[in-house]
């Protein structure tokens, strides 16, 4: 049997303790989207580097690869993006950043992932003696 001066306690404790486990929870679904986001960034990136490794593949069709990946994938999850494509005669390296979808108010988190490989090229077969 509860005292009398000890009523209303549980919706005091409730009131102070909820607010802590609802930002608990909030937080543990941040870091799933960060962890999704930063896994999408890698992908789109590899994409991009396949593209543009290609023989006649190009910065600009690996970007837009990119591009292309990102809106069917990861349209709110991943924010402010931006695709940088290096390609040189030896390598490509494809670098995409953005913002995090945010779920906790205030918290921002950003994803930089990078791809690299080597261009692909027609070497002849040399001749045996």
């Amino acid at each position: 049997m509860r005292r009398r001066e000890e009523r209303g306690a549980t919706a005091v404790e409730l009131a102070i303790i909820f607010p802590a486990v609802m930002l608990l929870v909030m937080l543990i679904v941040q870091f799933a989207v960060a962890a999704h986001a930063h896994h999408l960034a890698e992908a789109a990136a590899h994409e991009a580097a396949g593209v543009a490794k290609r023989h006649d593949g190009t910065g600009p069709a690996g970007r837009a690869r990119a591009e292309e990946f990102l809106a069917g994938n990861a349209a709110t999850i991943l924010r402010d993006r931006s695709i940088a494509v290096q390609r040189t005669p030896v390598q490509v390296q494809v670098t995409v950043t953005g913002t995090v979808m945010s779920v906790v108010p205030g918290l921002n988190l950003s994803v930089t992932k990078t791809a690299a490989a080597p261009v692909e090229r027609y070497v002849p077969p040399r001749s045996q003696p």
